[in-house]
């Protein structure tokens, strides 16, 4: 066997694992659409950061928050953690929008 814990892998960045004793990096779990993770070894899905307000993810295991897309000119969105532009919402009539996001 191994004689120290250095010799454990961690799981990837836009990764988590929640168990110990894990043999093998197919029981690391990709963060869910809507999120990402810069780091590895993160134990925890809390750990994975949510796109901002004016912003969706559709993937799943990112690793980057560029990877969340602006919602288009004259649209919004409020929440965090969106996955896809359908959340994005038109402006209303008599109001505009010219940037993204």
């Amino acid at each position: 066997g191994f004689s120290d814990s250095v010799s454990c892998v961690l799981c990837d960045a836009g990764m988590y694992q929640t168990g110990s004793g894990v043999i093998a990096s197919a029981f690391c779990t990709l963060c869910s659409a809507g999120s990402y993770q810069t780091g590895s070894g993160i134990t925890a899905s809390v750990e994975c950061s949510l796109c901002d307000a004016g912003s969706y993810q559709t993937g799943s295991g990112i690793i980057a928050s560029v990877s969340c897309a602006a919602c288009d000119a004259g649209t919004y969105q409020t929440g965090s953690g969106v996955v896809d532009s359908i959340s994005c919402v038109l402006c209303e009539a008599g109001t505009y929008q010219t940037g993204s996001g």
